[in-house]
C-alpha cells in the first residue's frame, strides 16, 4: 500500500505538469514502493545514469530526465536525507561549490543555471522531496533558439 501523501518522498502531481518521457510512470512505481528515490540506498533502483562524483555530502550525476533542450543537466543530490537548505552545514555548502566548479571546468561550461530544490514540493515544483540541486546548461541565445522551461513554483 502506498504511503499517505504527507509521508511520500515524491510529488507525482508536479511531475505530471512538466512531462518528460516515462518520468511520471517511474514516480508512480516509486510511490508504490514507498521509498525516497534520491536516498543513496535506493538511487540505482530507477536512476540509470552513472554517479560522476561522490563526496562526503553529495552525489553528482546526470539527470535521467533532462529538461528539454538542455546541453547538460546535472543533479547534485544530498547524501543524507534532508529536505531543506536550512538543514545544510557550512561544510555541505563548501563541498557543493567545489563540485560545481569541478563540473564547470571539466565540461567547459561558460554559463548555466544552478537551481536548488529545497522544502515543500507544493511550493517548489520539485518532484522529489529530498534536497538536491540542478545545474542546467543550454546553448548560447541566438535569433533561432528557444528558452529551456522548468517548473520552479506556482503563481496566482
Amino acid at each position: 500500500m502506498p504511503l499517505p501523501l504527507k509521508k511520500r518522498k515524491v510529488d507525482t502531481e508536479n511531475a505530471a505538469i512538466a512531462k518528460r518521457g516515462n518520468y511520471t510512470q517511474t514516480l508512480d512505481a516509486i510511490v508504490e514502493g514507498g521509498f525516497c528515490p534520491f536516498c543513496e540506498e535506493h538511487l540505482s533502483k530507477h536512476h540509470r545514469r552513472p554517479i560522476l562524483y561522490k563526496s562526503r555530502y553529495w552525489l553528482v550525476t546526470e539527470n535521467a530526465w533532462p529538461y528539454k533542450g538542455s546541453r547538460f543537466h546535472f543533479l547534485f543530490i544530498a547524501r543524507p536525507h534532508i529536505e531543506a537548505m536550512e538543514d545544510m552545514s557550512s561544510a555541505m555548502w563548501t563541498n557543493l561549490q567545489k563540485l560545481y566548479r569541478k563540473l564547470v571546468k571539466e565540461n567547459s561550461i561558460k554559463g548555466g543555471t544552478l537551481m536548488i530544490r529545497s522544502g515543500d514540493t507544493k511550493a517548489t515544483g520539485a518532484s522529489v522531496n529530498h534536497l538536491h540541486a540542478h545545474l542546467v546548461v543550454g546553448v548560447p541565445r541566438t535569433k533561432n533558439t528557444k528558452p529551456i522551461e522548468a517548473l520552479v513554483g506556482f503563481k496566482k
